[in-house]
């Protein structure tokens, strides 16, 4: 049997599934993002709970997706980098979103690089790279290298690799392992972005491994791609980027499965995130420019899915109308279970005279591993937290504790514990999981607002929640037309929704002049926990057909143990002169006097790189799939001229 795991923001899921006879047994745990430990022992645990099964006799493959990379992302949460940048100027940082990304991170420019013909631009500033990398290695937790056209000749970041491996021992992702695209600023981007998500997913595939240890569980790990694919754990941990969107991929093929009909439109809604996907024959579109996750274009390959920040553990903002998300929060409610003393906090705070922040807690959110990174303020404020939650209003007092916080949330060491659209439920009487007197609580402060004197925004706090849930809602239901919009466009831009138009077509009653429809064609497929509080009402407005299958609630397990395996790498041949054919490999740039031999050259390299990932990744006798595209160009009637060619090796077995 298959044993499934999905760890997402809210909720770790787990799934034993039979290929014969599906489903054996489904289990949910709350993740415990202080220690992923515990949450997936917990979950386990419960899929143990029949004593008839032996897990360490019946489990003969294992499987995990996960959230954590899409949220780390979405919410700019991750560990600190360190980015060093080759052959670049200062202009780079202003493309393709290469400065957002970073943030707060330090950047190095290095001298050195390549030309497009992947011939040394200019040589590589060893000297002042030795100097960049001792200035940092003590205040970050990984570095990401990316030279100009690396992908064409990857020595030098090669070389900068080695020297940070010599120096720190820590981390380093070269841009050109990632992508064979040549958008340097993109490539770096993504290198950033892997070499950030590189502790928390270690920190998840460390806890994984420890507890089927425990448990003599010795079945092989596999990790969900992006693409929907696996690869193995030790594989994932060093490319942990290709699992952006793990979690969405994952739900999109066990969506697929559980419904059992044609679906066109797949979401999946979270604690954190809502992922949306269409689907062509029951399989999810792949988005060959590279996944879009929290505003960034990566050269990622992955389920072409639009994912936004609108979960049952949204933030939720205080203005009229409500917003919620992008932010995850841990909802009032669910805090008491480990911290009940906040009730007697909030009502103290409903007593008392309005003041800025009420109704809200800063947490830790998970273990530190590197004491260097936190400054005074910070090292501070993580001792205080230690305790427990802290009323976010004192933090307010003291200005350095308030910055701290921010830098905290944003490294995911630290998180906020406010009103979400799950405590809504509980205060609606929709749900009864948890604390409903800390959610009426964290409503009736909101309710009355944080201005004094201002009259305030609802009249009830029932009103309030209901506001609350439509935001939900109404959110959905225009990042659903976004999707769809999205995957019609094929690429190009799509239309913009324009948000009064989009306000007429949901709303319940038309005007004594324009009525405005929305019909989605197909069926739309649901799963994820929250998903039956709100998709009916979702459903209705877009005058869709809805599913809701059996085991929604796990629908990303299910989808862990149904995909297959496989590993995608990229090469090209160019021409730098008449008569010349030069392969450009990961292994580096060989000439040939023949396009032909150089092109079986590039072939059986990226061959032997991919059926290699593949085997590492346990996959049992891979088949291999070579794509090449030539660029020709017509020059005259009768002539034309080579420009490149594009060669793909893929390497794939099933699970």
């Amino acid at each position: 049997m298959r044993l499934g795991i999905d760890t997402g923001g809210t909720y770790t899921d787990a799934v034993l599934y039979d290929p014969e006879k599906g489903i054996v047994r489904s289990a949910k745990a709350l993740t415990t993002h202080h220690d992923l430990g515990i949450c997936i022992k917990n979950v386990i645990e419960k899929i143990n709970a029949d004593e008839g099964t032996v897990l360490s006799d019946a489990v003969d493959f294992t499987s995990l997706s996960t959230t954590l990379a899409t949220n780390a992302i979405v919410e700019g949460h991750g560990g600190s980098v360190c980015l060093l940048l080759i052959g670049h100027d200062h202009t780079s940082l202003k493309r393709s979103g290469l400065k957002n990304s970073l943030g707060d991170a330090p950047v190095e420019f290095i001298k050195g690089g390549h030309t497009a013909l992947g011939e040394e631009a200019q040589e590589l500033d060893i000297a002042f790279a030795r100097q960049a990398i001792e200035r940092h290695k003590n205040s970050v937790s990984a570095f990401a290298v990316a030279g100009i056209f690396s992908v064409r000749n990857s020595e030098h970041e090669i070389a900068i690799r080695d020297l940070i491996l010599e120096l720190t021992q820590k981390p380093v992702t070269c841009s050109f392992e990632l992508t064979a695209e040549l958008d340097s600023p993109r490539r770096a981007m993504t290198a950033v972005l892997n070499a950030r998500l590189i502790a928390p997913i270690s920190e998840l595939i460390h806890s994984v491994k420890t507890e089927l240890r425990n448990r003599n569980i010795t079945s092989p790990l596999m990790v969900v791609k992006g693409d929907g694919s696996m690869i193995g754990a030790d594989l994932a941990i060093q490319r942990p980027v290709e699992t952006i969107l793990s979690g969405p991929a994952a739900s999109i093929v066990g969506a697929c499965h559980l419904a059992k009909s044609k679906v066109s439109v797949v979401s999946d809604i979270g604690g954190t995130t809502t992922d949306i996907a269409t689907v062509v024959n029951g399989v999810p579109n792949i988005s060959r420019r590279g996944a879009t996750v929290g505003g960034f274009r990566t050269f990622v390959e992955a389920v072409d899915a639009y994912t936004v920040g609108i979960g049952g553990d949204s933030e939720v903002s205080v203005t009229k109308p409500v917003r919620v998300g992008p932010q995850r929060a841990i909802p009032l409610c669910s805090l008491t279970k480990r911290y009940p003393e906040i009730i007697a906090v909030l009502k103290d705070q409903l007593d008392r005279a309005v003041s800025e922040y009420q109704g809200s807690f800063a947490v830790r959110r998970r273990n530190l591993v590197h004491t260097a990174q936190l400054g005074r303020s910070e090292a501070k404020l993580w001792a205080l937290l230690e305790g427990g939650p802290v009323a976010y209003e004192e933090l307010f007092k003291d200005l350095h504790l308030f910055r701290a916080f921010g830098r905290l949330r944003n490294l995911g060491l630290a998180t906020l514990s406010t009103f979400t659209p799950t405590d809504a439920l509980h205060a609606l009487g929709k749900v009864q999981r948890w604390s409903k007197e800390a959610s009426v609580l964290g409503a009736s402060i909101w309710t009355r607002g944080f201005i004094r004197g201002a009259k305030p925004l609802w009249n009830s706090t029932n009103e309030f929640c209901e506001a609350v849930v439509e935001a939900v809602v109404r959110q959905t239901c225009e990042a659903v037309m976004k999707a769809v919009l999205a995957s019609e466009s094929q690429g190009n831009s799509p239309p913009v929704i324009d948000p009064n138009l989009l306000d007429l077509a949901l709303q319940d009653s038309a005007s004594d002049l324009l009525n405005i429809q929305i019909s989605i064609s197909g069926q739309l497929a649901v799963v994820g926990a929250p998903s039956h509080y709100f998709y009916h009402e979702v459903a209705r407005k877009l005058n869709a057909k809805l599913i809701i299958p059996e085991y929604f609630e796990v629908g990303n397990a299910v989808g862990t143990v149904a995909g297959g395996i496989s590993q995608r790498v990229g090469g090209l041949v160019t021409s730098p002169q008449e008569g010349v054919y030069r392969a450009h490999t990961p292994r580096g740039i060989k000439d040939f006097n023949k396009l032909e031999i150089a092109a079986e050259f590039v072939q059986e390299i990226l061959s032997s790189i991919a059926l290699k990932r593949a085997q590492d990744s346990n996959a049992v006798k891979p088949k291999l799939t070579i794509e090449r595209h030539d660029n020709i160009v017509r020059v005259g009637i009768d002539a034309s001229l080579f420009v490149e060619s594009r060669i793909t090796a893929t390497a794939r077995s099933e699970a």
